[in-house]
């Protein structure tokens, strides 16, 4: 087989390969991103954006505090580890999975009434 018959066969075929993988340059190669949903309460959490691609860590800061109330969080029903800021409030940390998720916060008031007698 001579050069030129061999330089054309693999040219045809580095042709063939980039056509075929032409859709993966333009569509495939941004990461799948998935949605949060905070249950209304978005605007409550400083620095949260709608959507996460998986694998991604997200960290939260829950701003809205109030006093003598007990605060927890889950995650599509499940607990979530927090801490806590002085300065940005609770610290909400998780990485994102592969599909969308429910982020909740549950508060409780924890005041104690106070018989005056």
């Amino acid at each position: 087989m001579s050069k030129l018959v061999l330089k054309r066969i693999l040219l045809t075929l580095t042709v063939l390969l980039l056509l075929g993988s032409f859709p993966f340059f333009f569509s495939g190669c941004k990461a799948q991103k998935y949605n949060v949903d905070y249950c209304g309460s978005k605007g409550c959490y400083s620095n949260a954006k709608d959507s996460y691609k998986a694998g991604t860590k997200v960290t939260l800061y829950f701003e809205l505090i109030a006093t003598d109330t007990d605060y927890s969080f889950t995650l599509d029903g499940e607990p979530v580890d927090w801490s806590y800021d002085e300065k940005k409030g609770f610290v909400i940390e998780f990485i994102m999975p592969e599909h969308d998720v429910k982020l909740e916060c549950h508060s409780k008031n924890s005041m104690t009434p106070y018989n005056v007698e």
